[in-house]
């Protein structure tokens, strides 16, 4: 009796990582050994999560250049369609993004915007991204007050590029496309970093 309890175990093991195996085997992910190409310079933003200071949302930049979906990170966008003021609210999370440290520019790749048509678009939402002070922190004898001031960041929108249809809009400048004057209105926050 005690042989069959034995075999029986034996053939359920094998059985189960079998299974296993297979299972692993038709995984794209696990399959997936290519190497993930990073955008741009990623050095400054690589696993660092900034608190986002309007509310208590994080951008969090996680690996494979994607903004994490760790809370519910989004900008408000304010922009004029013919004279009428309208809001887009830009979420976040999830979405792929370059930076450029050359530029100190920080690029939302690929977000579908309504804004140029009425449907949705992939628009490349440019930001410059620098620190806020630079120079002058380490002269702050407070700690408190010289640590705020070495990891506040500057997140300003400068441009949004809809690349399909070859319109850019520049911050605070109007451009005629389609019967449809539009002006995306600056944007600019402060954002902390938190680790």
């Amino acid at each position: 009796m005690k042989t069959y309890t034995y075999l029986l175990c034996i053939v359920v093991m094998t059985s189960l990582l079998t299974s296993c195996k297979r299972e692993f085997e038709h995984d794209v992910n696990f399959k997936n050994e290519e190497v993930i190409a990073v955008l741009g310079d990623n050095a400054l933003l690589f696993s660092k999560i900034f608190q986002l200071e309007n509310n208590n949302a994080y951008l969090w930049f996680d690996i494979r250049n994607e903004i994490a979906n760790f809370s519910s990170p989004f900008l408000g966008h304010a922009f004029t369609d013919n004279g009428i003021d309208r809001f887009k609210r830009i979420d976040l999370r999830g979405t792929i993004y370059s930076y450029n440290d050359a530029a100190k520019e920080l690029t939302v790749v690929g977000y579908p915007l309504d804004i140029a048509t009425g449907s949705e678009l992939p628009a490349d939402m440019v930001y410059d991204f620098d620190r806020k002070q630079k120079n002058g922190c380490e002269l702050i004898t407070d700690a408190t007050q010289r640590r705020r001031c070495e990891t506040t960041f500057t997140l300003q929108l400068k441009r949004v590029v809809f690349e399909d249809i070859g319109l850019t809009l520049e911050a605070d400048k109007e451009v005629s496309y389609n019967s449809k004057v539009l002006k995306m209105s600056e944007m600019k926050q402060d954002i902390m970093l938190i680790n």
